[in-house]
Parts: C-alpha cells; structure tokens; sequence
C-alpha cells in the first residue's frame, strides 16, 4: 500500500510540473493530461470462486504527442471478496499494479485536430500486477494462509472521450486484462477479464485563445500602393526657363488608373477546412466584391502551418481549404470559371505567425 500511496503523490507532482511546462506551450505543442477513473471488472482467480464484478479504480499521466498518437502511465487497483464453495474458505484478493499504454486516435488520424468534441482512442499496453490472495475459514476466525505474486498483465481495450470543455473531457473506457494466474488452480494460468471504467480527465497546454486574422485590408492596400508606384507616368525633364520657353510645352498623356485589386485571408482552425461564422463574412466581402468587379478573377491560394501535421496531411488540408473557400464563393453567385485554385501545404509559410498560415490568401484582380 506504501508503493500505491507514494505513486498518488508522485502523480500530483508530475501533474504539477506538466502545468507549469504547459504554459509555454501553443495549440501544436505536446498535449499533457491527466485522468482519474473509477469502474469494475470482472474477475476471477481460484476454482470454484464465481466470477464476479469487482469495484477497479485508476489514475493516469500521459500526453498527446501529436493529435492521433499518445501515450500514459496508469497506477490501478482492484480487490474482491467471495466464499470458496469447494473449500469452504473465503477468499480475499487485493491487485495493485500499473500499465504503459499507448493511445490512437482514429478521428484524428483521418483529420487531425486537438480541439475535437467527440474522439474515438484505441488503447493497447503492458504491465505489472501485484496479487495478494488470503484465505481463511468460512467464519473468519482462523487465518489459514496467504499468497502473492507479481504477473505480467496485458492489456487491449477503447475508450471514448467527449470535451466538456476546452481542458475537461468524459472518458468512458472498456477493454480487457490478460493477467498470468500462478495460483489458480483451474489449470489455466492466463486469464482475460474484461473491464469498464468512467472518469474525468484534465489537458493542460494548448491555450484558448481568440484567433485574429491577418490584416487583409493593410495587405491588399500595401499592394495596391507597389503596383500603383510601378505603373506612375514619369514626370517630363524640366529644362532651363530660356529652352523651356522656345519649346512647346510637352504632352502629358492622361494617367490611366491601376486595375482593380482586392486581397483578403480566409482563417481556418487547427485541423479544420470548415468556415465559421467569422470567416463568412470575409468570403461576402470577396463575393460582393467580385460581383461589382464582372472582369476579374479570383485566385485563391490554400496554405498550412508547419508547426503541426506531415507535409503530406498539410497539402491534403491546404487543398481542401481552398476548395471550400471556392464553394462558399459558387454558392454566392461567383461562377466556377472565374475562380482559379492552389494549394501549397506547408512548403511556403505567407506569415510569420505559425496559426496565421491555416488560412486560404484570396488575391482578385482585373486583367
């Protein structure tokens, strides 16, 4: 009990230092967290003792080290009590061990984001099982004998984890231990029980933090301003006021105006290529634009941020951000054929600010 009691105090310590470490970290950053569990299972280790359901409690550390691969430390612990109608002795067995675990996330392997709702884990791992067993007479006047041993345990199993909040998840877990059995004496030495666990669970790291745009109308006015200095007439020489008398005076042609131009980002969040509310308004502002301008063409360039995610999984989303964006502009009245799309991953990185690159650059221009 001292071994389980120094590894609870242990476990708010690391939790501690992984909250202050996790100060400095952004969304594409380790992910820390930690869990506590209560459930049962069902066990059975002695011939004759029926299997039955049994209080089983956990606690955990671990980390997302990226949206669909994790890893935790877990100290558990179950015990049961029954009578042995063979030997008419009752049985009290107490399990104190760990595991290492390894954590995969389906939905995030296909799309990867921190901030999902609803994540479906797949867990698989080892351990160690401390079991101590006592026997004693039916009335519990004579202590008979007791065992211990230390078993391997294997473990495979799920777990569903639902977001109450942006640090605060519901996990519900089930799966199953494959625990070596020295001392059964039903002749099999491996046992499967299956277990069910609910708890709570507290990610640190990854502030929430209100995402603002770049400023798209500084940059499409920055480059208004350069093709506009590029396209100025020259101003005519002026010569001596004799010579600038006996000559006629120069022809100034007329100063044709720069074509029009309008550059706006569209902003994606971590992982996503769906539009909210915010960058709605952005797309309406290019589409009335557009409609005011019929000549011009709308390019529009699909970006990613390298700070997370493969250089392959970034150009798949860049892709898609620039096809919704295309979509949204369809839906508006824009027609597909003058609408030109790219993508470029993680390969360029428009701005400096990592988040600011999950965005869609809309550049529409008269010819």
């Amino acid at each position: 009990m001292k071994s389980i009691r120094r590894f609870f105090v242990a476990a708010i310590a690391c939790a501690f230092c992984m909250n202050v470490a996790a100060q400095t970290m952004d969304d594409e950053g380790i992910r820390p967290f930690i869990s506590v569990q209560g459930g049962a299972t069902r066990s059975f280790l002695q011939e004759g003792v029926k299997r039955k359901w049994a209080p089983m409690g956990a606690i955990s550390l671990g980390a997302y080290f990226t949206p669909a691969i994790g890893a935790r430390v877990q100290a558990n612990g179950w015990g049961w009590n029954q009578c042995n109608p063979i030997s008419e002795r009752d049985v009290k067995t107490r399990f104190y061990g760990g595991n290492v675990d390894l954590l995969f996330s389906i939905f995030n392997f296909v799309n990867p984001r921190y901030d999902r709702p609803v994540n479906l884990v797949l867990l698989g791992g080892f351990g160690l099982q401390y079991v101590k067993t006592k026997y004693s007479q039916a009335n519990k006047v004579l202590l008979d004998n007791s065992e211990e041993e230390v078993s391997p345990n294997i473990r495979l199993g799920g777990q569903l984890d639902v977001a109450l909040s942006h640090r605060i998840g519901l996990l519900v877990e089930g799966g199953y231990h494959l625990v070596s059995n020295k001392y059964g004496t039903s002749g099999t030495k491996q046992k499967a029980w299956p277990y069910v666990m609910a708890g709570l669970s507290y990610k640190f790291g990854g502030k929430k933090k209100q995402h603002v745009a770049p400023n798209s109308a500084a940059l499409a006015q920055d480059t208004y301003e350069s093709d506009l200095s590029h396209s100025a007439v020259a101003k005519p020489v002026v010569a001596e006021e004799k010579a600038e008398k006996a000559k006629p005076a120069p022809v100034v042609e007329p100063q044709k105006p720069a074509p029009a131009k309008s550059t706006q980002t569209v902003s994606f969040k971590l992982g996503s290529s769906q539009l909210d509310a915010s960058q709605q308004a952005v797309v309406n502002e290019v589409a009335t634009w557009a409609k005011n301008h019929p000549n011009a063409t709308i390019a529009l360039t699909g970006y990613a941020d390298k700070g997370t995610g493969s250089a392959q999984v970034n150009q798949r989303i860049s892709e898609r951000r620039a096809a919704a964006v295309k979509q949204e502009l369809v839906k508006r009245g824009i027609p597909a054929t003058r609408i030109v799309t790219d993508a470029k991953g993680d390969t360029i990185q428009p701005f400096k600010n990592n988040d600011d690159n999950r965005a869609v650059i809309v550049i529409a221009e008269e010819k």
